[in-house]
């Protein structure tokens, strides 16, 4: 799914989904926002609303990638952060269809 193309309920079932898988993967609780559908201004968004320690991005494969081709982690180390990209193996993607 397409960030920029879901609906608000579209992303929250998503985010739901995500959370306790996310929760489990750090070993501690972990929440999440809806933003604008535009990646640099949801982060920008979040980041103006609340403290972080760090930026975590996390992607499609470089071949697939609007992200990584829109170089937005490297866009975000002007928000003086740190910036840590995971970015899926071609496998999982496929894996995930």
């Amino acid at each position: 799914m397409d960030p920029e193309e879901a609906d608000v309920s579209e992303a929250q079932a998503v985010l739901d989904r995500a959370l306790p898988m996310l929760s489990s993967a750090a070993g501690s609780p972990v929440d999440g926002l809806i933003g604008d559908p535009t990646p640099l201004t949801a982060i920008e968004d979040a980041l103006n609303a609340r403290s972080f320690d760090e930026i975590i991005i996390s992607t499609l494969p470089a071949r697939v990638s609007r992200w990584l081709r829109l170089d937005l982690p490297s866009k975000l180390n002007g928000f003086g952060l740190p910036v840590t990209t995971v970015t899926a193996a071609e496998e999982e993607v496929a894996v995930a269809s």
